[in-house]
């Protein structure tokens, strides 16, 4: 297999940057890697604070021992509908990290495998 496609499949399958950091571009790939982890972990936090906010209200509900199915449903519900608009921008924003780091890595191993075929004639 060449170089150039295993570059391309590490930051594919496994994680952006990771092809980088195999053709040795150590900075590229770390950089690759930092903004993506940036950009997963406010997903996470954005999600983990929303979710917390959602069974806050859930238990106000409780507590007050007048909670049925319905009412749950309708919590639930409404909450699914509101979304964060950052939380797409993010999300948007991940997923060009990782076709720029698939393309960007395919392009590093083509440059290689020239220069290692230059290198060996």
């Amino acid at each position: 297999m060449k170089i150039s496609s295993k570059a391309a499949l590490l930051s594919t399958f496994v994680f952006p940057g990771v092809g980088q950091l195999y053709l040795k571009k150590y900075l590229r790939g770390l950089v690759t890697m930092f903004l993506s982890c940036i950009g997963l972990g406010y997903i996470i936090w954005s999600s983990a604070g929303s979710a917390i906010n959602h069974l806050d209200d859930v238990m106000v509900k409780m507590q007050g021992g007048t909670m049925n199915l319905q009412e749950l449903s309708d919590i639930v519900r409404s909450k699914l509908l509101t979304t964060d608009s950052h939380n797409n921008f993010v999300f948007y924003f991940i997923v060009c990290i990782w076709i720029f780091a698939i393309i960007d890595a395919y392009r590093i191993g083509k440059q290689r495998g020239l220069q290692d075929k230059e290198t060996s004639q």
